[in-house]
């Protein structure tokens, strides 16, 4: 028995260093900065994401299998365990809880270590040197009214006859090939995005399931890979890519990697559906912005759509219409805990992070030259 406590229990040392490591960092942005997401980061992610990187299919997807199978195995051995040595249920069922602690230690420590701890680092604002500043009403509006403009003026590129809402495996290998090129490009302009592996983004099989729940694309740091719901409208599919990739770069915050995600797509490349879907990433957070303060302002500029945008975006409110029910609630909830857990409740601006880095760029002329 002390053979076993002393096999069994080492592995819960792996949740405390997990726990010791969250604790330093979380508190001090500069040694996450350039301890971890700077230096550590890059290497321990480019390790873990070769081998998966090699091959086009999403490995994420059947680790996950094989872990709910690996649980449903464990759950059902220990009951029978139960069930046959009565006499020892109290030490089998001791037995079964230190196993489940190792294995919740151990996945907790491959989190932090190949992404977690990215949480804690400096915004992206700060990392590029972006000035994040109070902006008007006005400003917001000018924002929007350009986005707008934008979103006609790409979509018309496309051509009105083309459907980019439904999926396309050939071109989704294409974007994935964009949306690597477009995130390399643009580390030039925010050195902080560069690293040695940028893993191409690999379509989900079970992507109905994704979009029950409400799931564009999740990034899996245990195989470094951004995996996308092919189900989603194609014109979205480009900005998730990059969102995801984003993440990839070590920035994990939400709406930061929204806007890493349409600057990669807006200013990286000549591609128009590539543009098309930045634009349309941006507008979503501007609009909705700008509704809480001026829903007059709103209706001016959602009636400046082409007809063309309108028909895209009416196909997208009716794709996700269908698939809204509780599954899509309980994973919204779920996904807000997960936030909170890892503490992306701070630097909201005036319009929150997303909408303020958009107004900053705009200030900035940081693309003029584009």
């Amino acid at each position: 028995m002390r053979k076993y406590l002393i096999k069994r229990w080492w592995l819960v040392l792996f949740g405390v260093i997990a726990l010791v490591l969250v604790a330093i960092f979380s508190n001090n942005a500069t040694a996450t900065e350039f301890v971890y997401s700077r230096a550590v980061f890059p290497v321990v992610s480019t390790i873990v994401g070769f081998l998966p990187s090699l091959v086009t299919f999403s490995v994420a997807e059947w680790v996950v299998i094989a872990f709910v199978l690996f649980c449903i195995g464990y759950i059902v051995y220990w009951i029978i365990q139960l069930i046959r040595k009565k006499e020892e249920r109290g030490f089998q069922l001791y037995k079964a809880v230190v196993g489940v602690l190792g294995i919740v230690s151990v996945t907790l420590f491959c989190f932090v270590i190949t992404g977690g701890l990215n949480y804690y680092r400096y915004t992206f604002a700060e990392s590029a040197d972006i000035e994040l500043t109070q902006s008007s009403p006005d400003e917001l509006e000018q924002l929007c009214w350009s986005l707008a403009d934008n979103m006609n003026k790409t979509r018309a590129e496309i051509g009105e006859d083309v459907d980019v809402c439904t999926f396309n495996s050939d071109k989704f290998e294409q974007y994935a090939g964009f949306s690597v090129d477009a995130l390399e490009t643009l580390s030039e302009t925010y050195p902080v995005l560069s690293r040695p592996l940028y893993s191409k983004p690999k379509p989900v099989i079970a992507s109905e399931f994704l979009s029950d729940a409400n799931i564009a694309g999740i990034y899996f740091p245990f195989t470094e890979e951004s995996n996308i719901n092919t189900q989603s409208m194609f014109f979205n599919i480009p900005a998730t890519m990059s969102h995801e990739l984003a993440h990839q770069c070590g920035f994990m915050r939400e709406d930061e990697a929204n806007y890493i995600a349409y600057a990669a797509c807006v200013h990286t490349g000549q591609d128009a559906l590539m543009r098309y879907s930045g634009y349309t990433l941006a507008y979503d957070y501007a609009i909705s912005a700008l509704r809480r303060v001026d829903p007059t302002a709103v209706n001016e500029i959602s009636a400046s759509l082409s007809d063309t945008v309108k028909a895209d975006r009416l196909r997208k409110a009716q794709y996700l219409a269908e698939h809204e029910g509780e599954m899509s609630r309980i994973s919204t909830s779920m996904n807000d805990a997960y936030l909170k857990a890892n503490k992306q409740t701070d630097g909201v601006q005036s319009y929150g992070r997303m909408v303020d880095l958009l107004l900053a760029e705009r200030r900035d002329n940081t693309f003029a030259g584009d």
